[in-house]
């Protein structure tokens, strides 16, 4: 892996990192946790064998992924595709509430 760290002007730092044959341009995020907070990271990180970058990341892209509105979820814009797969709706209310269909 390919790492060159670049410094800008006002102490921005810019990662760029080989992914394949491409460099991509990441961000370095810094922050401060109170000794108690970063002792139980370090313990779960540790516990899931996670390096604290590593459990950092981790934690930073499921908070994100909590955070996008519903109608800028990727997941909500997949148009529907047809299977060949012949269903029947019309007795799901019937087996999921009353039991099993008869």
């Amino acid at each position: 892996m390919l790492n060159l760290h670049v410094t800008e002007m006002f102490k921005k730092h810019v990662l760029f990192t080989s992914v394949g044959d491409k460099l991509t341009r990441s961000k370095i995020v810094q922050t401060e946790l109170l000794e108690k907070e970063y002792e139980f990271f370090q313990k779960a990180a540790k516990k899931r064998k996670l390096t604290i970058k590593q459990g950092v990341r981790e934690a930073i892209q499921q908070w994100t992924s909590t955070q996008i509105a519903v109608e800028d979820d990727p997941l909500f814009r997949i148009k529907p595709v047809k299977t060949g797969v012949k269903t029947d709706s019309s007795k799901l209310d019937k087996a999921l509430y009353e039991g099993k269909p008869q």
